[in-house]
């Protein structure tokens, strides 16, 4: 194994004074709490290689682990206690669009534009199964909370259920459009939301595999989609100039958040009431989703924030951007942020 390329940024939030708050929203306030603990430089092993942009990023259940995908075709995992590089899964053709961790941290998923769907022993690394490929681009997958189940989407009419166990196609739903860039399932295991470019938002009952709601929530691209923790909210983002806020059991509309200048790429709930969105903007936003006010901004990107995962036992939240970086966030700041530091090391991967 070999140690990261890393670069230690301490303090990098960058401190915006009172930031203009959302139209009708309470004024949005800004804090310094030196959140960015660390930054990942993404390469390989050759250090002769680019980096790679990232479009994918993910946090083990345990908080172990760090995982990260895009377009080298590879899904690289870090420890996130000592900044050990675990290994590069090499086996895709293609850019890595999406990866998953299992609710228990024993498996990741990872698919993308070779159409290929993996599921590899996140302890040994392998590939323990290669699920049926997808006829199309795979741009978005997620498990259910019980790991049974394995939902994917992408540039196809199908959205496709996959049970783990058998690594055999349970069932095909028929999407809301055929460019399905977004997809999310609820914390609870019950719904499952997939959208795409016609702005329409398909939610299903994942018992059933009945269409529950459709839901035209923008007249662009939807990009992201996210669950908040008790399962009764969807935030939705995209080309749109609004986050938009939906009960998930109606599918009635329950606020908007204003998200320009930049396309919303990717959210997280982070905490009750938290939404995380990262934007091509380059910046992170923090939102207050009951006042409709931004609280916090996350700078240091340098390219477009294509991804978040979120931790909620240790706070820490995971972005991965076009500018070939992963960054972490100590949301809490209850102390996790020291062992990151400390763990940091400028020193190149040996070539192997």
């Amino acid at each position: 194994m070999s140690k990261l390329w890393a670069t230690l940024v301490v303090g990098s939030a960058l401190a915006l004074g009172a930031a203009r708050a959302p139209t009708g929203a309470a004024q949005a306030q800004t804090t310094v709490d030196s959140s960015a603990i660390r930054v990942f430089d993404v390469r390989g092993s050759d250090r002769r290689r680019e980096a790679s942009v990232v479009t994918a990023v993910a946090i083990s259940a345990d908080g172990r682990w760090l995982a990260a995908g895009g377009d080298d075709h590879l899904v690289r995992i870090w420890n996130l206690a000592d900044g050990e590089l675990a290994g590069e899964m090499k086996s895709h053709a293609d850019w890595v669009r999406s990866i998953a961790f299992d609710p228990a941290g024993n498996r990741l998923a990872s698919a993308g534009d070779d159409h290929a769907v993996l599921i590899w022993d996140a302890k040994t690394l392998k590939i323990s199964r290669k699920l049926p490929e997808a006829a199309q681009v795979i741009y978005s997958i997620g498990f259910t909370p019980d790991g049974d189940l394995l939902a994917a989407a992408g540039f196809s009419q199908t959205v496709r259920l996959y049970d783990t166990r058998t690594g055999k196609t349970l069932k095909d739903l028929e999407g809301p459009g055929r460019d399905n860039r977004a997809l999310a399932i609820s914390p609870d295991g019950r719904l499952l939301a997939v959208g795409g470019r016609q702005g329409r938002i398909r939610i299903w009952s994942l018992a059933r595999g009945e269409v529950l709601h459709d839901i035209h929530a923008d007249d662009s691209r939807i990009r992201c989609l996210a669950f908040s923790p008790d399962s009764k909210q969807l935030a939705s983002g995209g080309d749109g100039r609004q986050i938009h806020l939906w009960n998930a059991a109606t599918g009635d509309e329950i606020g908007t958040l204003v998200s320009r200048p930049g396309k919303t790429l990717a959210l997280a709930y982070c905490g009750t009431g938290k939404l995380a969105a990262g934007g091509s903007d380059n910046l992170i936003r923090i939102w207050d989703v009951a006042a409709g006010a931004e609280e916090l901004r996350l700078a240091g990107h340098a390219g477009s924030v294509s991804s978040l995962a979120f931790h909620a036992p240790s706070g820490l939240l995971a972005s991965g951007s076009f500018d070939t970086s992963v960054r972490i966030w100590d949301l809490a700041g209850n102390g996790h942020g020291k062992v990151a530091r400390q763990a940091a090391k400028h020193q190149p991967a040996k070539k192997k």
